[in-house]
């Protein structure tokens, strides 16, 4: 199978480090724009010098003909670029928000119906073996009925795109940040959300619209809550080493406690008997899940579901509608 990519914003690492890039044909790339240097090409084997370098998406997709496109563009860009590969018949890994907008994100999945493609959201920080290891001993019972959870991003905000200093070009932090959190949330515990409350600002970034941070309240459907909270307030000075980000997710439940700890590299389980770290398991390779459900014509198999890339994103743009407005939203 042909493979093209359109922009380099955000985690082109997911197909560009994937096991499953052997075995694929990376036609092609475009840029997103002018100021896309496309930093991957000319740098490996994989994206040599002599890669083909399209400035406009559209005639990539019209000369090149592949059948899978990754989409990552500035992020109020994602639907528009996704939507024209869907057109092309292009099955598609998307960065996430897969549409800042509900309207884009509808036209989205009417295009993907009809065109009969899948579409893959990046989600994949579920793949790490701390979120594999907490899903497995959720799903096994251990802490029995999962009432209560709790999850956390928290980033430095550094140097960011301009695009970023609008709501319009950016989409805002819930939908870019504690995504995240949603869907690792939803993954784990294996519980939908029925409801949102939320509130989010901007306390420290000057001339800038992206919020700094902010705090959700969802009611799980069936019962049970989540909070999540995300900002761009973790201390990084220059040169020091430090993980980019620090995530968290405890899960309580009516037979013991399960928690991501220590910046997300360790998992801990608490029952009425004991207290044990849990040995964590392989991580998944969600560019490889995504081939092979496109191979055997199961998207149910993959890492991540066409229904929860909608769904997630959903909900995260339900849940800014939720901060801006000041009131609860049925989801």
């Amino acid at each position: 199978m042909k493979l093209a990519m359109i922009g380099s914003y955000g985690h082109t690492s997911i197909v560009l480090k994937s096991s499953a890039l052997r075995d694929v044909e990376l036609a092609a790339v475009a840029r997103y724009g002018p100021q896309d240097k496309l930093p991957f090409v000319g740098k490996s084997k994989v994206t040599p010098a002599s890669t083909p370098v399209f400035d406009d998406y559209r005639k990539m997709l019209d000369e090149v003909r592949p059948e899978i496109v990754s989409v990552c563009m500035p992020l109020h860009r994602n639907a528009e670029a996704a939507i024209v590969a869907a057109q092309h018949g292009c099955h598609i890994l998307s960065e996430k928000p897969l549409a800042t907008t509900l309207e884009d994100l509808e036209a989205l999945r009417l295009a993907v119906e009809k065109a009969g493609v899948r579409i893959c959201a990046m989600f994949q920080m579920r793949g790490q073996p701390v979120f594999q290891a907490v899903r497995k001993i959720v799903a096994e019972g251990k802490i029995g009925k999962p009432i209560l959870a709790f999850g956390q991003k928290s980033y430095p905000f550094g140097q960011r795109d301009e695009f970023f200093r609008r709501r319009e070009t950016y989409g805002g932090t819930i939908p870019w940040v504690a995504i995240h959190a949603l869907e690792f949330i939803s993954y784990c515990t294996g519980k939908d959300y029925a409801k949102v409350a939320a509130m989010h600002s901007n306390e420290s970034l000057a001339g800038c619209e992206a919020e700094d941070n902010g705090g959700l309240l969802l009611e799980f459907a069936g019962g049970g809550h989540a909070v999540i909270s995300f900002d761009y307030l973790r201390p990084m000075a220059e040169g020091i080493k430090r993980r980019h980000g620090d995530d968290r997710l405890r899960i309580a439940g009516t037979a013991g406690i399960v928690e991501v700890v220590e910046e997300g590299t360790r998992v801990v389980l608490m029952t009425p008997v004991d207290v044990q770290d849990v040995p964590l398991p392989p991580g998944r390779d969600l560019f490889a899940e995504f081939l092979a459900s496109i191979r055997d014509g199961q998207s149910q198999k993959c890492l991540v579901t066409p229904e929860e890339s909608f769904r997630i994103t959903e909900v995260a743009l339900k849940a800014r509608a939720a901060a801006d407005s000041g009131a609860a939203i049925k989801l």
